[in-house]
This record gives C-alpha cells, structure tokens and sequence, in this order.
C-alpha cells in the first residue's frame, strides 16, 4: 500500500469536521489527541470548572499545577468514580436526528505521602503524589439523517478513482465501491468512473433521491499515570513537578447507509459502507509549576506543560455491501466486498500548554480563582517511525488550519462550617483559524456542587454540563452539504478522600 492510500484511509476514518481546504485526516487525528477537557477531575475541582492552578490540595493539581500538590499538610488518600451522559443533535438538510452515550468509569484515584521537616520557616514539607486519571474520554454516538436529491457518496468514491487504473483503485474505499458495482468505468475510458446513480440517469446530472444515514460510535480514552514531587518553602512558595506516562485508546466505527426507499432509482437498492479504526499508543509528558502566596488572601500560581511525543499504532479495516433490483446473469442481486486489515505506525507531537491563575481565599468563608490556559495547537506535528514517509504537507495544513487558543477557567466556594457550595464555568475556545468551517467550534463547561469536610477525610460530588457544537462533512467533495451537531456533555463525579 502506498502513503497516498494511507492517507485516504485516514480520510474515511472519521469524516470529522473539516474545512474543504484541509480534506487529511491527519490534522484531525492530531487534534482529538491533543485537546483535553479534563475528563478525570475530582469532584471539588470539577464543580469549580476546573479553576485550581492557583489553590492546590487537591489530586487534580498533579495534571493542572503539579506546586498544588505542596499545599496538602497532611497525606491523603483519595478516588473518583465517574459517570457520564452525551447526547447529540445532528442538524443536515434540513432533518435534525438524535443519538446518546452513557458510562461509569474510575475517573481518578491517587494518594500523596507528606513529609514534614518539622520546621516552619524554610523547606517546611515534601510531598510525593501519585495518580492515575482519565484526562480526555471519546465516547459518543451521533447519526445523521436524510433524504439527499442531489449528492451521494458515491460521487466521492468515483471522483477518487478518476484517472487511475483498475488495479490502482484503493482496498480501502473506491476499490471496495468497484467490486460492489457501485461504481464503474465509463464506456470507452478505462481510467474515468461514474456511479450506479449517474450511468442511468442524465449524466452528468445524477438520479439522486436517495435515504442517507450516516452512524458514527467513538470510545476509549486517555488515561495518565502520574508520578508528582513537590515542596512548600514558608507557606509562601510552593513548586512542583510532574512526570507522565499517557496511554491512548481510541475506537472508531463509522457506517454509512443509502437507500432507494421509494423505489424511485433505477436498478439501484441500496449500499453500506463500514469503516473500523483503532488507535493505540503512549507519550511521557513532563509538566512544572509555582504557587507564590504574598499574602494570605492572594494565591498566585503558573504552570508549564511540556510538549509530548505519541508513539501510534493504526489498525484498519472497511467493508462495502450493496444491493440491486435486477439480478445480474448468475442470479446475484446482493454483493460485498471486505478490505483487508491495515496497519500503520507513525509518531505524534503534541502543543505545549501554559497556565496562569489567581486564588483569592476569603478567610473561612470561602475562596474564587481564575485560570487562563494557552495551548499551542499550530505545534502539534507528525512524524514517520522509520518508513521515511514525508508528513510536511500534513504538517503545515496543520499550522495553516490551527490557531494558538485560550481556555478561561473561573469557580468559586462558600464554606458552611463542615459543609461547601461550589460553582464554576469554563469555556474552550476554538482552535481553528477564522477561515476555517468550523471556526466558531467553541465549548462551555456549567459547573455546581457539594462537599463535606472533617479532620479525618471528606465527601465531594459535583455536576458539570458541557455544550459544544460543531460542523461535520461527510464525505470531501460535498462542499454544499454539512451536518450542524451539537453536543451536551452531563458529567457526575464523585470523591472521597481520607487523611492519614
């Protein structure tokens, strides 16, 4: 298999949104790996939208500011069972459908061992921490619906195929389409393809009129494993640092339907098109950070997240089934056809990330604080694992599509004695540049909760409802046809930490 045809299988993998200037998969990949929505915060964090670079004391702190984790006096022990809800609203010609995806997980679990020096002046404690968390989920279900009277995706299949012969057709996807007698040469050209919509209507003006149905099913996650040491100098400085074993585990399903419910094309009945992706790897990442307490009230915090770099393995496979009205000589009016398994391993950086924050700690009742996160999506790069395939094109659609982006974190709580109200909101902005398609693909986090608090341990939940919206092509040649989805994200966690 050559890199052309890695590429349009990487295409098909997922049709996520794209702008018509940026059709390779790759720049998408390289995005759903490297933004993270903080899938495994601890309750009282994720009631305060993630807002903790400047507070510290809390498991979270080793993935956001690992100085947080240098405020604890005492060591701990802490888990976090989660539970997540995702609907989906599909918007495309004009018909909305609906889709949803729930599951528990072990959001995080982790225990930070305190070493006091026995002085207050000074080095007062080390801590050493470790976690194991999700830092990002992927699993969502969406289907989109409708009738489509003038584009299929067929054309895409036949248009890719175009000016190649039958034996450089892709096993992936137009191949598939050929041995399924979807699509066809033109009589008197072998190297031109039209489709079984178009060889009987008026070409080049397609019989269209067909039922689209397009399902789309991701799971896994990316879960870390982090190693934290840290250090409280006076109550005033506290410093830290992570270091970070990921693993990526990521499932793809794709399938895309069309059919003749009418009975109003000629001969043609129907097809399926089923594309599987699976995606393994890990990256060790490294992250550091401060807390400067100048006075009681005022905590001040920054962070630095180091890039990483994504050791990847892709496995692949698709299928095409289709049916007819009129059965051929031998009787057969069905037929499929089935890829063989792909494989391919290639490397993956992903953007540094920079955080400021500011806490302020109202005496006993209460405190508010504020992140601002910078990632660098334009640096976010593949490269070959020895195959010495060239990814720069891939690259710089990377950097002409992507934008640095801010995210802007802000929570607050109240304390009642033992008892602590939480509220927060976040927003994500968007890392496409303006003259992208999904230019405005923003998320905002809403966030509340409860917690109760003794000597011994303490008991958190919190609630956060994310919303993100976003346009999704399917296939590249339809540039006058996109999905508008919007997604709600209900997200339940529970904490319970015990001090020792």
């Amino acid at each position: 298999m050559n890199k052309k045809d890695i590429i349009l299988i990487l295409v098909l993998a997922v049709f996520l949104p794209l702008s018509l200037d940026t059709l390779a998969q790759n720049e998408e990949d390289a995005l759903r790996y490297s933004q993270l929505f903080d899938a495994g915060l601890t309750a009282r964090s994720l009631s305060m939208g993630g807002a903790f670079g400047a507070l510290g004391a809390d498991m979270s702190e080793m993935s956001i500011n690992p100085a947080g984790i240098a405020v604890y006096r005492r060591s701990v022990f802490s888990i976090t069972p989660t539970y997540m809800y995702d609907n989906t609203h599909a918007t495309y010609l004009g018909k909305r459908a609906y889709d949803s995806n729930s599951h528990f997980s072990l959001g995080n679990i982790g225990m930070v061992y305190t070493y006091n020096t026995g002085q207050d002046n000074g080095w007062v404690n080390f801590n050493f921490g470790f976690s194991s968390q999700k830092r990002t989920d992927f699993y969502k279900n969406m289907t989109i619906s409708a009738i489509n009277d003038h584009s299929s995706m067929l054309d895409y299949f036949a248009d890719y195929a175009d000016g190649k012969t039958l034996d450089m057709l892709d096993d992936y996807g137009e191949g598939l389409a050929f041995d399924t007698w979807l699509i066809d040469t033109v009589s008197g050209n072998p190297t031109q393809y039209e489709t079984v919509l178009s060889q009987y209507g008026d070409f080049p003006n397609s019989t269209y009129g067909e039922s689209q149905r397009r399902q789309v099913s991701t799971y896994g996650n990316i879960t870390e494993t982090n190693f934290n040491i840290s250090a409280n100098y006076g109550y005033k400085f506290y410093v830290g640092g992570t270091f970070t074993i990921r693993s990526l585990n990521y499932h793809h399903k794709m399938k895309h339907s069309e059919d003749d419910l009418n009975n109003e094309i000629f001969d043609f009945n129907y097809f399926d098109y089923i594309f599987y992706l699976n995606t393994r790897g890990t990256a060790y990442a490294f992250s550091m950070g401060a807390i400067f307490r100048p006075v009681p009230i005022l905590r001040l915090g920054a962070a630095f997240h180091f890039p990483t770099v994504y050791k990847l393995h892709d496995s692949y496979s698709s299928i095409i089934e289709s049916g007819f009205d009129t059965p051929d000589d031998e009787g057969y009016s069905t037929y499929s056809s089935e890829s063989p398994d792909g494989y391919y391993d290639y490397k993956l950086n992903t953007p540094f990330r920079f955080i400021g924050s500011v806490g302020f700690q109202i005496k006993k009742l209460g405190v508010v604080s504020m992140d601002y996160e910078y990632i660098d999506y334009p640096g976010m790069k593949f490269q070959n694992r020895g195959d010495n395939y060239d990814f720069s094109p891939t690259n710089e659609n990377i950097r002409s599509a992507y934008k640095g982006t801010s995210n802007i974190k802000a929570g607050g709580e109240i304390h009642f004695g033992s008892v602590f109200l939480r509220c927060g909101v976040a927003y994500y902005g968007s890392p496409y540049r303006s003259a992208e398609l999904n230019k405005n693909a923003s998320s905002v986090s809403y966030s509340t909760g409860i917690g109760y608090k003794t000597r011994m341990f303490s008991v958190d939940f919190g609630y956060a409802y994310l919303t993100h919206t976003e346009n999704y092509v399917l296939y590249p040649n339809n540039d006058r046809d996109y999905a508008s989805t919007w997604s709600g994200r209900h997200r339940v966690s529970g904490t319970i930490s015990f001090n020792f």
